[in-house]
């Protein structure tokens, strides 16, 4: 046992003759490779059969002396084989000399005395004559596992130098993004004072306006009633009627003027923050959290920060029929709608011309408010206020009490046909007009009209009524317009006046539009029965398939988590509401 030729302490019998049968060393560099080659030499120094290829690298490359002999020769000088007390037993440390078949168990002499009872209890020279055992294949397995524990070695290197690295860019991204953000604050800043300027000064011009009409009204009533003290002091009583005839007319006037100047209201400004900036004050410390495997963070909010805009999903909250009721000369057509600061849903009725508000189960709420015409577009434009579009030429602000009164105050005449009206800014609007060859146009809330600058490029056509509808994505400086005819929804960039058409086999009759959560676009697309999301570039995010036909009218609530959508099918007119929630990446 302890007396066999040239064996490896590490290794099967290498290039040793075991009986009559010789067993071939192979290159272990090789094997490592999945090559099978076989062994020319050994190296005495590093423990490690090679081949003439491996030979010459391995003395030049690895470290260390190299004693390198012919396997053929070293097979002539025999070695003593130390197995490093592996054949001794565990329990006697007595030399193993037998096997134990029925429990598998190599044995001492002194092992014999406890299994002399077996049936099958065997010296090792004559179990390993009967069934040599098969170290080659054993070699090479554990030179495959020290292959894959060098790999597995490496991989745990490779990814400490990975963890380090990404552990050392965690404070860059932190501050990337916190540059991203206070430079985003600051140009929203800018241009909220720029748009807080252009709102004064329209205001100042109102209130001066007003003012210098009262105060010519309060120099007339000076006049009069100092004219009326003397005709009532020294007056002949025919002197007293004559004065007091001429006056009836002259009351009427003023009273008028007086009553017209009572009317204008002057709109107050705030800044509002959406809720996703909100939502991320509130979260604090825990607004940045660290990703890792199995501590995936997700973003749950209705507007992601992110500069990725997302796909939508729309869950259906309510439903409801809008039929002709006891007060209404027709079957109504919502025309118009948008949502107050509040989450009260303003409606037009284009058939029954009226101003309806409606709660959050879209049940009617006070009295709706008259015209004495169709009106076509509406559009908030502070918490109590609306501008609606419609009539002859017309434009009317309507102020909304928290008791849901609707009162007129004030009625503008315009030089063109408006039609559906969206806000750009706290005191300016865009609105798609029909019968003039400028599709969309800029109006304030004191009844100053404007055009787009000349540089940017509508379609050469003049549309007529319903056929071409707007919004505008204040953030991006994007106004969006519909072509319901021409199957187009135009992108026009109103600050590097670019245009793009949109077409796509999902938008049909395009008619309403309105911005959504990410400065993202919706558009009603008639004859699909479907809402299109877009971005405000005009990608495709999604289609989503709503329960009417030829969906008309959308809006979405100011915090972005609510979406309503009316149709005008004669007969079957229906009013939806959603909850708005982002779909999952």
């Amino acid at each position: 046992m302890a007396s066999k030729r040239l064996v490896d302490s590490n290794r099967d019998n290498a290039g040793d003759f075991i009986g009559e049968s010789a067993v071939t060393q192979s290159c272990e560099p090789c094997m490592k490779t999945n090559i099978s080659k076989s062994a020319t030499v050994f190296c005495k120094d590093c423990d490690e059969y090679l081949c003439d290829t491996c030979k010459n690298p391995h003395t030049v490359y690895k470290p260390g002396q190299h004693k390198i002999v012919n396997l053929q020769d070293d097979k002539s000088a025999p070695v003593i084989l130390d197995m490093k007390g592996m054949d001794k037993c565990h329990e006697h440390a007595r030399e193993i000399v037998f096997f134990c078949h029925d429990h598998s168990k190599l044995c001492c002499l002194s092992c014999v005395l406890i299994h002399r009872k077996c049936d099958q209890l065997d010296d090792i020279a004559k179990v390993y004559r009967r069934a040599r055992p098969d170290l080659q294949a054993l070699k090479q397995s554990l030179i495959k596992m020290q292959s894959e524990a060098d790999a597995i070695i490496a991989d745990c290197k490779q990814s400490e130098t990975g963890l380090n690295e990404s552990i050392a860019k965690i404070s860059s991204e932190v501050d990337t993004m916190k540059d991203r953000i206070i430079k985003l604050f600051e140009e929203a800043k800018q241009k909220l004072i720029r748009e807080a300027k252009q709102f004064k000064t329209a205001e100042v011009k109102r209130i001066e306006n007003k003012r210098d009409a009262s105060l010519k009204v309060q120099k007339e009533l000076n006049n009069v009633f100092s004219m009326c003290c003397v005709v009532l002091d020294s007056g002949t009583p025919s002197q007293q009627y004559i004065y007091s005839e001429l006056m009836k007319e002259k009351r009427k006037t003023i009273e008028s003027t007086m009553d017209d100047q009572r009317k204008i209201k002057f709109l107050s400004t705030t800044v509002s923050f959406p809720q996703q900036v909100t939502s991320l004050l509130e979260m604090g410390s825990n607004s940045i959290k660290l990703n890792y495997e199995g501590n995936k963070t997700v973003d749950t909010s209705p507007i992601s920060l992110s500069s990725q805009p997302r796909p939508l999903i729309l869950e259906q909250l309510v439903s409801v029929d809008v039929p002709k009721t006891g007060d209404d000369k027709e079957e109504p057509l919502l025309a118009g709608l948008d949502f107050l600061p509040d989450g009260r849903l303003v409606a037009v009725d284009n058939k029954n011309m009226k101003c309806i508000i409606l709660n959050e189960r879209l049940e009617r709420l006070g009295t709706p408010y008259t015209f004495k015409h169709s009106p076509l577009g509406v559009v908030c434009v502070s918490h109590d206020t609306l501008c609606v579009t419609g009539g002859v030429k017309q434009v009317f602000l309507l102020s909304v009490s928290t008791d849901n009164t609707i009162r007129l105050t004030r009625e503008i005449t315009t030089s063109s046909q408006f039609d559906s009206i969206c806000c750009m800014s706290p005191s300016n609007m865009v609105v798609s007009t029909y019968d003039d060859p400028r599709p969309a146009r800029m109006i304030s809330v004191d009844g100053v009209e404007s055009d787009f600058d000349h540089f940017l490029t509508f379609p050469i056509k003049t549309y007529k009524g319903n056929a071409s509808f707007c919004t505008y994505v204040q953030s991006k400086n994007t106004l969006i317009l519909t072509d319901r005819f021409a199957h187009t929804v135009y992108m026009h960039d109103t600050m590097k006046g670019t245009s793009r058409a949109v077409t796509n086999e999902n938008i049909q009759e395009p008619r309403g539009a309105c911005v959504g959560p990410g400065d993202t676009v919706l558009v009603c697309s008639m004859h699909k029965y479907s809402i299109v999301h877009m971005t405000n570039d005009g990608n495709i995010l999604g289609t989503y398939p709503v329960d009417m036909k030829n969906p008309n009218t959308i809006c979405v609530s100011k915090d972005g988590t609510r979406l309503v959508v009316s149709n005008s099918v004669l007969g079957t007119k229906k009013l939806h509401l959603y909850k708005i929630s982002p779909a999952m990446s």
